[in-house]
């Protein structure tokens, strides 16, 4: 079990896959060194026995080898010549009918009296020098050890009248072989250790940024998202590290807005509901029909704002949901024209709406809630014969909506956290006017769900605007027709008027 565990580390995993490459690649080198030197030296022996050959027949040429004894003395005049040659080098010339003529003559005779023995497990193996078979062959000799032999025959006249073979002991080769196998084991087992040593410390410096990260990441699972892992330097473990880092970040920021959302969420529920329950305790003993009317009424305004609220949570919790919106093409004018027409609705105000043409590829009902939200919101920090305008633009292939008005303005210092759910610029003066503090969250979350954007600008005093823009325009219909008239109807994007809010909302 501690073997298993010790296998599972990744620093104990890299070092053994380091050593195991090493020594893969050791093994690989010395038999690729092995054979290739094997093979060139006994090419080079090779040669030079087939060498001999030629000398002999260069040396003989000419000579007289009519008879067994002239033969002869050729031979040991041949072998008496080859002084510039090594000592070890053996020369046997076999002449029919006189016998074996060599420069080495214990050999010779070793060899003879093995085959007067009668060595039957050798009998007919040519694998002795005496016996070998024509042509190149590695035999083992009583004296000499192993050989490598050249044998040829001698012809004449049709006839072979003797036998030539050259050979070169295997003893230096055998020796330098055995030599270069004990220093590459040798060699090999140092480079082993030392790449074990090597594999530890990179094991040891690769394995530390993760175990770095682990160790945050057990942090986080406990509980802590305060501790980053601040990595440094190039490469993709660092590249891991920051990306986790601003993974911690948008995760902790994540955890804090949805605690705040549950904790204004329970507020702002939590206020109708009590209020709901004070007027229920008082209906209970009320006796008066007319104060019994207004306590109903008052009890149906509160329900009517906490389903507003329920609904405006739920489009809020379904912000990361892929069917949030569900673009269609509509007719740009229409949605103007319904909007205009709506406005008196939200109450009486100066209103000036201004039109354009072309198509849009939105979600209608998306669109026109963001609209209903800013006009309301402007309605909301306005007074009776105060101006607000809703203006359109196209620019490129978005389109540009804004709502301003000439209410007080917002400060600077409010610009941005407008757009955060339950934030109020006048807390007091938007929950009197019934204001949940989720208009403009909602909005923002529907323009980006569309790829648009949304900003607010204002100048204390003389108004706000809150613009965004809705990507998708084209000034004719677009590619399909079929979706657009789906989408337009045969009036246009048209919809039931919006219905009168119950009360006025605050701004967000």
């Amino acid at each position: 079990m501690r073997l298993r565990s010790l296998l599972s580390s990744l620093r104990v995993q890299l070092a053994i896959a380091i050593v195991a490459v090493v020594a893969l690649t050791l093994v690989l080198a010395f038999v690729a060194v092995y054979r290739a030197t094997r093979a060139n030296a006994k090419g080079r022996i090779d040669h030079e026995l087939a060498g001999q050959v030629a000398e002999w027949h260069e040396f003989s040429s000419g000579k007289n080898l009519s008879t067994p004894k002239a033969v002869e003395r050729v031979a040991r005049s041949f072998i008496r010549s080859q002084t510039y040659h090594p000592e070890s080098r053996i020369f046997v010339i076999d002449v029919n009918g006189v016998g074996p003529v060599t420069n080495h003559p214990a050999i010779v005779t070793a060899e003879r009296a093995r085959e007067d023995r009668g060595d039957e497990a050798r009998e007919g193996r040519g694998d002795g020098l005496l016996d070998s078979p024509s042509g190149l062959a590695t035999v083992e000799a009583e004296q000499a050890g192993r050989l490598r032999v050249e044998t040829h025959p001698i012809v004449r006249d049709g006839r072979t009248i003797a036998t030539l073979r050259v050979a070169d002991p295997l003893s230096n080769f055998d020796r330098d072989q055995a030599g270069l196998q004990r220093n590459f084991v040798i060699v090999g087992l140092l480079a082993v250790v030392l790449a074990l040593v090597v594999a530890a410390g990179m094991a040891v410096l690769i394995a530390a940024p993760l175990r770095r990260i682990t160790r945050v990441a057990a942090d986080v699972d406990a509980g802590d998202l305060d501790h980053r892992v601040h990595m440094e330097g190039r490469g993709e473990i660092a590249s891991l590290g920051r990306s986790f880092d601003r993974m911690l970040d948008r995760l902790k920021h994540a955890f804090g807005r949805q605690r705040e959302f549950v904790s204004d969420a329970s507020h702002e529920l939590r206020t109708p509901l009590t209020v709901m329950k004070a007027q229920v305790e008082l209906l209970r003993g009320e006796t008066d029909e007319r104060a019994r009317e207004e306590g109903l009424r008052t009890l149906l305004r509160h329900l009517d704002a906490m389903d507003r609220l329920v609904a405006d949570l739920l489009t809020l919790a379904g912000a990361d949901s892929s069917r949030l919106i569900e673009p269609q093409w509509i007719d740009l004018s229409l949605l103007l024209e319904d909007t205009a027409r709506d406005l008196p609705l939200f109450g009486e105000r100066d209103y000036r709406v201004e039109n354009a043409e072309g198509f849009l590829y939105a979600d209608l009902d998306r669109v026109t809630q963001v609209l209903r939200n800013l006009i309301r919101n402007a309605v909301n920090h306005t007074s009776d014969g105060d101006a607000i305008a809703v203006g359109v633009e196209v620019r490129g292939d978005e389109v540009e909506f804004a709502v301003s008005d000439t209410g007080p303005g917002i400060q600077a210092d409010q610009l941005e956290r407008i757009f955060e759910r339950f934030h109020r610029t006048d807390a007091s003066r938007a929950r009197d006017r019934g204001g949940s503090g989720l208009g403009l969250p909602i909005a923002r979350v529907l323009v980006e769900a569309h790829g648009g954007r949304i900003w607010a600008e204002s100048e204390p005093g003389k108004g706000a605007t809150v613009g965004f823009t809705i990507p998708g325009y084209r000034r004719t219909r677009g590619s399909s027709r079929a979706a657009l008239r789906d989408a337009a109807g045969n009036g246009g994007p048209r919809r039931a008027p919006l219905p009168p809010p119950a009360g006025p909302a605050g701004r967000v």
